[in-house]
């Protein structure tokens, strides 16, 4: 029996059709491994954006319980001006308890450093913004004499800023988050 020639052709296929070419393999894994880099490098990225949120997290977390200590220490200290500023700088000075240099978990400090947070209480009412490096108002009456004159208010002060800072570094660098906590004494 003869078979036509369309017929042939139709059974038969396109001839060198069997398969994949070997340059289409290459340009097919050459894509996959574009893919695959974009994919893993954004992975890497995500995970270190994730890192930086939760470190700024914690940061934050730090300032406002710092804070809301430093004004818990202001409210429950006396209420004689020859004592209140003393009794705060007892707590929140450099030989204090838990003093002005304080740790938190989980942060690394700034290079050469080996504290994460440090408390500063102004008691100078002529220390100028500039030279403590935070806009506050400085110099301001802190004692309520109405001159912003003394150079120690710790005895008769009713107004004590205090500068709660967090500084601590991570893979892209050294951050800081900066809070302005104002204590009065009433």
């Amino acid at each position: 029996m003869k078979t036509s020639p369309k017929l042939a052709a139709r059974t038969r296929g396109p001839a060198g059709r069997g398969g994949f070419t070997l340059l289409e393999v290459l340009i097919t894994v050459a894509v996959l491994m574009v893919g695959l880099l974009a994919m893993t490098s954004t992975s890497v990225v995500v995970n270190s954006l994730r890192r930086s949120a939760s470190d700024r997290s914690r940061a934050h977390a730090a300032v406002q319980a710092i804070s809301q200590d430093l004004l818990s220490v202001a409210r429950v200290s006396s209420e004689d001006p020859a004592l209140w500023a003393g009794q705060i700088l007892q707590a929140y000075g450099p030989d204090g308890s838990p003093g002005n240099e304080l740790p938190i978990t989980g942060l690394d400090p700034w290079t050469g450093s080996d504290h994460i947070a440090t408390v500063t209480i102004i008691t100078d009412e002529t220390v100028t913004d500039s030279a403590i490096g935070t806009d506050i108002g400085m110099p301001r009456d802190l004692d309520g004499d109405g001159l912003a004159s003394n150079s120690d208010v710790t005895g008769n002060a009713s107004l004590l800023p205090a500068i709660v800072d967090v500084r601590w570094r991570h893979g892209g660098g050294e951050f800081e988050v900066r809070q302005v906590v104002y204590l009065l004494r009433f």
